[in-house]
């Protein structure tokens, strides 16, 4: 398991003509919504599984930051197919 702390950052897109988070949309982009996979056992393909943890459960202890929406921290479980290993008597 990673814990894994970041804060979106936001550019202006030309293609968008938009504010975008494009560094996160490609973050997100490697991740499974754990609340969506049914089992990770059950995993045939590898893949990366994420849940955003509740940040307002964690205490601050560093008074001069802010801390704003934009930060998140994520628990990420790499889950891939269940290799079978056989024992032979002898």
């Amino acid at each position: 398991v990673l814990y894994m702390a970041l804060e979106k950052r936001y550019n202006f897109s030309f293609s968008d003509l938009d504010v975008v988070a494009n560094g996160y949309s490609h973050f997100r982009s490697y991740l499974r919504d754990e609340d969506v996979i049914e089992s990770f056992e059950s995993a045939s393909v590898p893949q990366f599984v994420g849940k955003r943890m509740d940040i307002s459960q964690i205490p601050q202890y560093v008074k001069e930051y802010e801390r704003t929406h934009d930060v998140e921290i994520w628990q990420i479980k790499y889950c891939g197919p269940k290799h079978e290993t056989s024992v032979t008597p002898g």
